[in-house]
């Protein structure tokens, strides 16, 4: 087999993407371009022999075979798109998007391209989803007709100095700096930020969002003055079920991801700051309360601390598999648009004080089952499982 020779943009988030196709096998990191000199210093140190550039032109001058896109979420589509009429396949950071004509103008560039453009949408790897997706299959729950996310991260850092430095408003009035720019988060509506939490459940629901309704909380965190407080969407989906998804990136508290699925025989729940799956399903009594499910972020031989708890490598992983095996990416272009539009409406839906929005489907033909499973594979091993013992037990 070939090796897939990959640039890579963007040495912030990109250096995760460096360390991750250093570590798959065949692939190869021909160079990485970033116009900020200490952080091209500082992946240096990872990768000492890989040529470390200042302009992206100078990057598809060397014609790589693929292009990791991880500049901001405001510059993405455009780098993408570059990239894909220079020849070369895309692996993008999330959101993918920012607006809706972008999804069109990107999903039109593959179309005229024929290369191939995959979301990196690490949480769609987390291990526990695989559990879930034979469940719902094996209509363990029933049928799921609700289900919700939650993104908590907080992110006060929204100020950019010359040198590239992110400081909170206060510690810019403290230093007396005031030479900064917003940095491209400190505007973003916080629901546009939610890929991390719809796309797994539309991969273990195999489904997509058709409408979205949105409120925003209040603008009161005096570090992110320019974006609302937090977000809440509610979804509709082609197969008629509900999900909420809730994201703050200005909230002061500990950073989680939270799922949840509500069945009509039975119930899933998975938060972060646990580590472990509870479930009630068809075959316990509600009475008996939740069992406990020892399933989390990695599989139990794999490494957890290679990136968001083991998570980012598979997005290398399966990006170069399937483009040297000449086969659907897992999360394509038209699945990018899936888990990014909703969030762009739902903003837009929050600006109208929550009027109900519809959700296109930027396809040029009807929607395909997901490609996703196609390369993850379901768990064929059912874990022991232990019943939950709540820390302070309520009697109803």
């Amino acid at each position: 087999m070939r090796t897939l020779r990959v640039g890579i943009l963007g040495l912030g988030r990109g250096r995760a993407h460096l360390r991750n196709f250093m570590r798959v096998e065949n692939a190869e990191v021909v160079a990485c371009a970033d116009r900020v000199e200490w952080i091209r210093e500082r992946a240096k140190q990872i990768a000492p022999d890989v040529p470390m550039l200042a302009e992206y032109e100078e990057l598809l001058e060397l014609e790589p075979d693929a292009i990791a896109v991880c500049t901001n979420g405001r510059m993405q589509a455009r780098h993408s798109i570059q990239a894909l009429k220079a020849g070369c396949h895309v692996l993008s950071e999330v959101p993918g998007v920012f607006t809706v004509e972008e999804a069109h103008q990107l999903v039109l560039a593959v179309q005229m391209t024929g290369k191939q453009y995959m979301l990196a949408e690490n949480s769609c790897f987390l291990d526990f989803l695989r559990y879930w997706r034979r469940w719902v299959l094996e209509r363990r729950l029933g049928e799921i007709s609700i289900a919700e996310g939650e993104y908590l991260h907080y992110l006060p850092n929204t100020m950019l100095t010359e040198d590239n430095r992110r400081l909170t408003p206060s510690a810019c009035a403290e230093e007396s700096i005031f030479d900064v720019v917003p940095c491209w988060r400190a505007d973003q509506p916080p629901i546009q930020y939610l890929t991390h939490d719809l796309g797994p459940l539309l991969e273990v629901l195999d489904d997509r969002v058709v409408s979205v309704s949105c409120r925003e909380g209040p603008w009161w965190q005096t570090q992110t003055p320019l974006r609302s407080d937090g977000q809440i969407a509610l979804f509709q989906t082609a197969a008629g079920r509900l999900i909420k998804i809730t994201v703050t990136l200005s909230t002061r508290r500990p950073g989680a991801h939270n799922y949840r699925l509500f069945g009509t025989l039975g119930s899933a729940e998975w938060y972060s700051h646990e580590g472990f799956c509870r479930i009630l399903d068809r075959d316990r009594e509600e009475r008996d309360g939740w069992e406990c499910v020892p399933i989390g972020t990695a599989r139990p031989d794999q490494d957890k601390s290679v990136g968001h708890g083991g998570t980012d490598i598979w997005t290398a992983h399966y990006f170069t598999q399937a483009i040297l095996e000449e086969r659907p990416v897992p999360i394509d272009v038209h699945r990018m648009c899936d888990y990014s539009v909703p969030g762009i409406l739902a903003a837009r839906s929050a600006e109208l004080g929550g009027q109900p929005i519809s959700v296109p489907d930027i396809r040029t033909g009807p929607r395909a089952p997901t490609e996703f499973w196609q390369h993850v594979d379901l768990p064929e091993d059912e874990p022991e499982r232990w019943d939950y013992e709540s820390p302070t037990e309520i009697r109803f």
